[in-house]
């Protein structure tokens, strides 16, 4: 009996872990605007195709290089108009700043993760579906 009760509430607690890991972040203060400000515009660059090659590191540039950037606009074209940005999450590692944000697109939320190093350029940008809750 002992053992079964363990395997019961081990895998009630393991389901309860990944629920919580699947829901979707909550909006955090916004205490840099103009960073938010910054990342629509680089948005609406990345709708056209083209975002400013000074903008991005050696790294960003190899990694957003064709198809990886077509994903991006693929993506953010089926905004109506450019979606507003929602800060989830702002972390620093070493001296590069990464954020997190929502952008309400066509009923599809978007998240768009985008690290600036310590010169402000784009070290990683990248934007993906957010799974449903």
């Amino acid at each position: 009996m002992r053992p079964t009760l363990l395997v019961i509430f081990a895998a009630s607690m393991l389901s309860a872990c990944a629920h919580a890991q699947t829901r979707a972040p909550k909006a955090i203060p916004d205490t840099e605007p103009y960073v938010t400000r910054q990342v629509g515009s680089l948005l609406a660059q990345a709708t056209q195709g083209a975002l400013a090659q000074d903008q991005l590191t050696d790294n960003a540039r190899s990694a957003l290089a064709g198809p990886q950037l077509a994903a991006i606009e693929s993506l953010l074209r089926k905004c109506a108009t450019l979606p507003e940005l929602e800060l989830l999450e702002r972390t620093t590692k070493g001296e590069d700043r990464q954020y997190l944000y929502r952008a309400r697109c066509a009923g599809t939320p978007l998240l768009v993760a985008i690290d600036f190093n310590k010169a402000a350029k784009i070290n990683r940008l990248s934007v993906r579906e957010e799974a449903p809750d």
